[in-house]
């Protein structure tokens, strides 16, 4: 699947939402003893992101690294902002696909060639990616020194 489909999707999707952390995915510490997890936390989640679940709790501070899926977003390159640009990246590549098949759909089963091969049918788009030997040896000619022009 194109990855930039994927991003539009999941951009338009996820962004904005809150993130809820379940028991096994939130951060558990002790704050210094007479510090509410409030104070001790919020200082480091305004710098990091994340949100404090119990910041009135004395012990077992409970902290969850993400607030809103944004933040996951960004850490994997996935931005809302981008959602219309990865939306037509995707679908012009779905376009190209079906295009390109019923093209060569129609050059090799369709298009009656009057009993010609399959080399001489692709011949015109083959001819394309082969070497002219003409070109090749273009300018690999050694010029001659004035001293040897002379004899």
């Amino acid at each position: 699947m194109n990855i930039d489909l994927v991003s539009a999707i999941a951009s338009t999707g996820l962004s904005g939402r809150q993130v809820i952390c379940a028991e096994n995915e939130l951060a558990i510490m002790q704050p210094p003893t007479g510090t509410s997890c409030g104070t001790y936390l919020t200082p480091y989640a305004q710098l990091a992101g994340g949100r404090i679940y119990n910041p009135g709790a004395m012990a077992d501070c409970q902290y969850c690294t993400a607030s809103n899926a944004d933040q996951f977003l960004q850490s994997v390159a996935i931005s809302y902002g981008t959602r219309w640009r990865d939306y037509g990246i995707g679908f012009a590549y779905i376009v190209f696909n079906i295009f390109m098949a019923v093209f060569l759909y129609y050059v090799i089963r369709v298009r009656k060639g009057s009993g010609k091969s399959m080399a001489e049918k692709l011949s015109p788009i083959l001819g394309l990616f082969k070497k002219d030997p003409k070109k090749e040896n273009k300018g690999s000619e050694k010029k001659k020194a004035p001293q040897d022009k002379a004899q």
